[in-house]
């Protein structure tokens, strides 16, 4: 069990890790690469990219790995993408996506060789049992500078969270759309495809509270076996700092803009 002071600093760590890696999903600029990769929506880049660590996947598999989007939008667009660069060549592509943003938005921000060196820590030490996501995404090859690879250090850390939720949101009881209306709303249930109407999830605050706690104590335990708790201060504190730099850099950047992936 994490101690306070742990789980603290876990909890931290973990907001700027999540914003910067959806900062670099859902940005207008890596829709635009995915489609100059030759993916016929951005959202095929997405899930092949994304998911192609799973290798050749049935949709159902994907699906029961993402987790949160609506079955037959994963269907479609895992479907499209495979056809494009397939499983392996998608990942392949959507690491050096995650490399190119990183170099445009991240270089000159503090610390990311710091990011790397800690980071990287947690990843090596971290298991992966039960989490196939990250497992795949944990081997995924790092690129040389500075920026690249502290972006795609992130990204893996993003992916062990979300895999470690996701565990947590099966064992609550929600449904994907009630964790989405209890979470940001109606609004994020159509950003991920469900249609209306929407189940609230009235009564189940005390689930989605459950699954958040959980989650951050599993992170606090992973975390702390590979780093101090000011390591993992540390760790958040930069990260933040790489949010604050991408963000600002990346604001009004990209070609084109992609609302819901219906």
């Amino acid at each position: 069990m994490s101690d306070t002071s742990t789980l603290e600093a876990a909890r931290a760590a973990g907001g700027p890790i999540e914003e910067i890696g959806a900062l670099y999903m859902l940005h207008p600029e890596t829709f635009a690469r995915s489609t100059e990769n030759g993916y016929p929506h951005p959202f095929a880049g997405y899930f092949a990219g994304r998911g192609g660590v799973l290798g050749d996947a049935d949709a159902s598999t994907v699906n029961a790995v993402f987790a949160v989007f609506e079955p037959n939008v994963v269907k479609m667009f895992w479907e499209q993408g495979l056809a494009v660069h397939g499983a392996a060549g998608g990942a392949a592509v959507y690491n050096d996506q995650v490399a190119e943003f990183a170099r445009r938005h991240l270089s000159g921000a503090e610390g990311l060789d710091r990011i790397v060196e800690l980071g990287q820590r947690v990843v090596d030490s971290a298991p992966v049992l039960g989490m196939p996501l990250f497992a795949g995404w944990k081997s995924m090859p790092l690129a040389e500078d500075a920026p690249a690879r502290a972006l795609q250090v992130m990204f893996k850390l993003r992916e062990l969270r979300g895999s470690v939720h996701t565990a947590a949101l099966a064992m609550s009881g929600l449904t994907p759309i009630e964790a989405h209306m209890l979470n940001r709303g109606a609004e994020y249930c159509a950003f991920f495809g469900w249609p209306e109407p929407f189940a609230t999830g009235e009564g189940k605050e005390a689930n989605r509270q459950a699954a958040e706690d959980a989650t951050n104590r599993r992170m606090a335990e992973i975390m702390g076996t590979a780093l101090t708790v000011e390591e993992m201060h540390e760790l958040g504190r930069l990260a933040s700092a790489a949010l604050s730099t991408a963000a600002a850099s990346a604001a009004g950047a990209g070609e084109e803009s992609v609302n819901s992936p219906r």
